[in-house]
């Protein structure tokens, strides 16, 4: 169609003026003219008509529109270009309204999958999308026109029924939490709550998404990350899932911000059924991956590199450090007393974490393979240990 209205354009510039009285000569000069201009001034004439085309191209897609960022305090929104989180908001806003589609600013493909990464890392309640498709228009080697399509898994109307559910739940479980709890008492919250009520199981359903978790009791990592995000979200802490491979195997966790101050996060990692020790088959919660710092991170975990992900070296709300049961040095009586309050205290479970592989050998030398917790724990007949070199972490179970 554009290719016959450049010959009616053409045919046109031709023919100025003619009429049925002009004269021979008069109308020799008109071809002449117009041969002459297509001659000379073909850019001209290719640009009008490329802008011609554009406009019709717009016309049949639709412009691109501005959208209102909600976003700003969102981790992986604020890593993106500008061109990025205009590109991100038009693709939540078509998400979030349920639209069939949405002509992009960006024309790049993968600007495109940048943008809609950087939505699913931030909103990980988004249960109902499953990924995306495109359509590219263009005029020559030039593209003119970007359309996101995402693929939903659900109507409208059954989206709204089962948010209503898991708004149920999440209420619920969020009852329990104080009104004044502080950055790191909702991480832990969230961490123990999640560990508590959700089974790592590899044949769940709907196990890339919170449905898994909050209807069905049981999911995957993916399923455990996007969950960590919604519910430190409804608490106000930023939250990012942040996907890569564990030990070879892929893996989704989470990158928070407590206290001003970036951690990772892995719900997975803190369900011990997951990690199959030798401990009780009892389900427990292991918190060697609850705030910990890239450096500690990188020792089992690979991140994907699509995505920007800030470093993480605090350590002000890991854990240990909160709980007061990290050693940075050789400290044998403070140590035995931390190993063997949960033997007094009727816990199953005790950890130490220890700053040096060398301190946390030599802990787990005079401790357990020289049998010195016996000197801290009366009447104690036998423990079993999860050794964990990797982080630094050494846990006790009492039987």
């Amino acid at each position: 169609m554009l290719r016959l209205f450049h010959k009616h354009f053409t045919s046109g510039v031709c023919l100025p003026g003619k009429s049925p009285g002009a004269s021979p000569r008069f109308f020799l000069y008109g071809i002449l003219f117009g041969v002459s201009l297509l001659l000379s001034g073909c850019s001209f004439l290719q640009s009008a008509i490329d802008g011609v085309e554009k406009r019709m191209m717009t016309a049949m897609i639709g412009a691109p529109k501005e959208v209102v960022s909600v976003s700003e305090n969102r981790i992986a929104y604020q890593n993106l270009g500008p061109k990025e989180q205009k590109a991100y908001d038009q693709i939540l806003d078509c998400i979030l309204t349920h639209s069939e589609e949405v002509p992009l600013f960006i024309k790049s493909a993968e600007k495109c999958d940048k943008a809609f990464s950087a939505v699913m890392a931030d909103y990980g309640g988004l249960f109902w999308v499953s990924g995306y498709s495109y359509r590219t228009y263009g005029l020559g080697d030039e593209t003119v026109g970007f359309v996101f399509e995402p693929s939903y898994t659900m109507g409208r109307k059954k989206r709204d029924k089962t948010q209503e559910k898991i708004d149920a739940v999440v209420e619920e479980w969020l009852s329990d939490l104080p009104n004044d709890a502080d950055d790191y008492t909702k991480s832990k919250f969230v961490f123990e709550t999640l560990i508590d009520h959700v089974d790592y199981e590899k044949n769940s359903e709907d196990n890339q998404n919170i449905i898994s978790v909050f209807l069905r009791g049981e999911t995957v990592c993916q399923g455990y990350a996007d969950a960590t995000n919604y519910l430190l979200q409804q608490l106000s802490i930023p939250s990012m899932i942040v996907t890569g491979d564990a030990r070879g195997i892929s893996h989704a966790w989470n990158l928070v911000l407590l206290d001003g101050e970036y951690y990772f996060l892995d719900s997975t990692w803190g369900n011990s059924m997951y990690l199959d020790t030798d401990l009780s088959k009892v389900k427990h919660v292991n918190y060697a991956y609850l705030n910990i710092t890239t450096e500690e991170l990188l020792r089992t975990h690979t991140m994907d590199t699509n995505l920007y992900v800030p470093e993480c070296t605090a350590t002000g709300d890991n854990y240990f450090h909160r709980e007061g049961i990290f050693f940075s040095d050789w400290q044998e009586e403070k140590i035995g007393i931390a190993l063997s309050n949960g033997y007094y205290n009727n816990e199953k479970i005790v950890s130490v974490k220890l700053s040096d592989e060398a301190l946390y050998e030599q802990v787990k030398q005079y401790f357990i393979d020289d049998g010195h917790l016996t000197d801290y724990c009366e009447g104690l007949e036998s423990i079993t240990y999860m050794d964990g070199p990797d982080t630094r972490v050494l846990t006790v179970e009492y039987r």
